[in-house]
């Protein structure tokens, strides 16, 4: 050691040493394609609460409006089968034994098998462009389900399905994380999964009035995936025409507005934009345990609100409803699971206590539950069991709560998009797995399923305290290496552990 060593030392050392870390991190980081730094290089802009307010407005009525839609039709074609459930089709289709489990299963062995080359064409490729194909597309395989009237068919086209509807999940947490801050994107996910209890209630209430369809040339589930199938293929256009592909390049917006929406996500600190694969984030990804906790919470997760989803309708016409008054019902399921969403969203943000939320709102999901297990449902009480089933509604605002902590806390272009491919694989077999804790030997009431279900809630729980564990640890780290947090490697697409001034929120 040198004597100018010897005299700075022990804290000159360490500062010395921590500055030439950001400097190879920085190296590293260095390529952000031109496009990029014609709108990021130069110091940080002050951005006034009235300007920023009319920005996030402006960017919510084509952003946002275009996120919602997608979703919405991507969660009333995935569930078209939960209506069709009591429409015949098991009949029509002579679907026995598991067939009809194996039918809810297949469309996430499809996203599965989609999820590793749609994520890497999503960063290849033009955000608006690929979304826009992939919603086309499978808007034809809907449609082609009205004529798949056996079990081989409609595993094709389920499975068909799955496959290119894998491209929305992570297309959307791209946009949020290019477009929005982060004290916005909890928000904004829980709006988009607030979609499913909109199809609910506008699936719902299409499946009340095509039931009525008794005596055409096609039976009404097929009247009802030829209709939907149409429709996401017309909105596919939309999204060609209407969605930029990423700040930069919108022609929808002026120079200067669009150089202060990307000063809007500086403090986001995870970066807009670098179609550079940076391989040495996907090892961090690979041995990073916060990324393991958000896989294992998504895929246990999934286990209760995937079998929710496809068995919902067939859960509640046991209680004794009838089959128009269980598709009517679609609508109160729906409007109510609104209101655990946005609930949920408005709890994290004002309390600041993510985790925490995920575990108050897992608590009526499993008081619910034991209800449904240990009440035998008759006339007199059909009412309460109703209201038993839709406190387990609160559990699916948990992949709301799940996908704000990852878009939140991972930094670094190539490590986001291979956190959100393991996430979505997670999530995937989460829901392949769900149906078949249903068997059809059980039916109607299924209670060795809600037994499961009741097993699952107090593991999950777990991994949720594990989570927050983890990320309390990594910013007392963070505190004690930098006091000072400073912003001025925000668009350097440094991921979330090498970036000094990068915080979790938890």
């Amino acid at each position: 050691m040198s004597s100018k060593e010897l005299d700075a030392g022990p804290a000159a050392i360490l500062v010395e040493t921590h500055d030439a870390d950001l400097k190879e991190a920085a190296l590293r980081s260095e390529v952000i394609d031109e496009q990029t730094a014609r709108y990021t290089t130069g110091p940080p802009i002050e951005i006034d609460a009235a300007t920023n307010k009319r920005l996030f407005w402006k960017i919510n009525r084509r952003i946002l409006a275009i996120q919602l839609v997608t979703y919405f039709c991507q969660s009333l074609d995935k569930g078209t089968l939960n209506f069709a459930s009591i429409m015949g089709i098991k009949k029509d289709a002579k679907l026995v034994g598991q067939e009809y489990q194996w039918l809810g299963t297949i469309l996430y062995v499809g996203i599965l098998c989609g999820e590793y080359p749609m994520n890497f064409l999503l960063q290849k490729l033009p955000l608006a462009k690929m979304l826009s194909v992939n919603v086309f597309i499978w808007g034809v395989v809907v449609a082609c389900t009205a004529a798949s009237t056996r079990f081989p068919a409609l595993m094709t086209v389920r499975f068909l399905l799955g496959f290119f509807e894998s491209c929305v999940q992570p297309a959307m947490m791209l946009l949020t994380s290019m477009w929005y801050t982060r004290e916005e994107q909890s928000l904004l996910n829980s709006l988009w999964y607030c979609m499913s209890g909109v199809q609910l209630m506008v699936g719902g209430l299409l499946a009340f009035g095509v039931s009525h369809f008794t005596n055409g040339p096609i039976k009404n589930w097929q009247l009802l995936f030829l209709v939907l199938g149409l429709v996401t293929c017309v909105w596919s256009f939309f999204i060609a025409w209407l969605l930029p592909d990423n700040p930069m390049t919108a022609k929808c917006y002026s120079e200067d507005e669009k150089r202060l929406m990307i000063e809007r996500v500086r403090h986001n600190e995870t970066g807009i934009q670098n179609r550079k694969y940076k391989k040495y984030q996907l090892v961090e990804a690979l041995k990073d345990p916060f990324v393991w906790c958000c896989i294992l919470l998504i895929t246990v997760a999934n286990l209760i609100i995937g079998g929710l989803g496809v068995f919902s309708n067939l859960i509640i016409q046991q209680f004794g409803f009838s089959l128009l008054q269980t598709q009517l019902l679609n609508i109160a399921q729906g409007a109510w699971l609104i209101i655990v969403m946005i609930g949920s969203a408005q709890a994290c943000q004002k309390s600041g206590q993510t985790c925490l939320m995920m575990i108050i709102w897992s608590i009526p999901a499993m008081v619910g539950t034991i209800v449904i297990l240990i009440v035998k449902p008759n006339p007199s009480n059909s009412g309460g069991m109703l209201i038993a089933f839709y406190c387990t509604q609160f559990f699916c605002a948990q992949g709301n709560m799940i996908i704000s902590l990852i878009t939140r806390n991972i930094a670094g272009q190539t490590k986001k998009g291979a956190t959100m491919t393991f996430v979505f694989i997670g999530w995937s077999v989460g829901n392949l797995i769900a149906p078949q804790i249903f068997q059809e030997k059980d039916a109607p009431r299924y209670l060795p399923g809600f037994l499961v279900h009741v097993v699952i809630y107090g593991v999950y729980v777990a991994l949720v305290v594990l989570t927050r564990v983890v990320l309390m640890a990594r910013n007392r780290r963070k505190d004690a290496e930098v006091s000072e947090v400073s912003h001025d490697l925000a668009f350097q697409d440094l991921t979330d552990t090498e970036n000094p001034n990068f915080r979790y929120v938890y």
